[in-house]
């Protein structure tokens, strides 16, 4: 399930994958929290490559210390 964020009207984008990407292979595409959280930890190398805009970098790095990515 996605959630909506009445604030934005918009649903919440942390698990969309072509929102960190911005690659078009990847539009449609979501991703769990857990499988996240792997990418991040356990391959470092794919989630830089993948993730190329710097300030959601620093987004998806502070979603994982505050745990909105947990």
């Amino acid at each position: 399930m996605i959630k909506y964020n009445k604030g934005t009207n918009e649903y919440i984008k942390k698990n969309d994958w072509y929102y960190w990407t911005e690659q078009d292979q990847n539009q449609g595409k979501y991703i769990c929290n857990s499988c996240l959280l792997d990418y991040y930890y356990e391959k470092p190398k794919e989630y830089l490559k993948s993730v190329e805009n710097k300030r959601k970098r620093r987004v998806f790095t502070s979603y994982v210390y505050d745990k909105t990515i947990s």
